[in-house]
Parts: structure tokens; C-alpha cells; sequence
């Protein structure tokens, strides 16, 4: 009787939940691309178009320290 080589068999197609878009609440697939995390673990989607949620965050941002009178 030969001796069977036991091996990893590695499942294709996987694809694993790795967030939530912190503004529109969109879940974030780790096969997918079109996302960012900030240094703050906040997952925001970034589709590369205009009114992406990543870009409404920073103009966001960037309000907010203006009227605070901080300059970037």
C-alpha cells in the first residue's frame, strides 16, 4: 500500500468581509478593491471618481480644521 501525501488544499473564490465604510455603511470585500483605512482604522470606499465617501471625508476634514483656524 503507497502512502498518501497529505497537502493543503487551498480554496479559490474566498473572499472575506474586512470592514464597513465608515459613511455610507457599504461592506468592504477583501477580494474587491476601491477602499482605504486611515491611521485611525476607519475604512472609507474610494472608487477613484468624484464623490467618492474617502474624498467626502477630507473635504470634511479639512472644514472642520478651517474653522478651527489650524492650518494644515
Amino acid at each position: 500500500m503507497p502512502i498518501k501525501k497529505k497537502t493543503w488544499v487551498r480554496k479559490k473564490n474566498q473572499s472575506l468581509i474586512c470592514g464597513y465604510c465608515e459613511t455610507c455603511n457599504r461592506q468592504l470585500m477583501s477580494d474587491e478593491g476601491g477602499w482605504i483605512i486611515t491611521h485611525k482604522k476607519q475604512y472609507f470606499c474610494h472608487d477613484g471618481k468624484d464623490g467618492s465617501c474617502f474624498d467626502n471625508y477630507c473635504v470634511l476634514k479639512l472644514k472642520q480644521q478651517k474653522e478651527n483656524n489650524y492650518v494644515w
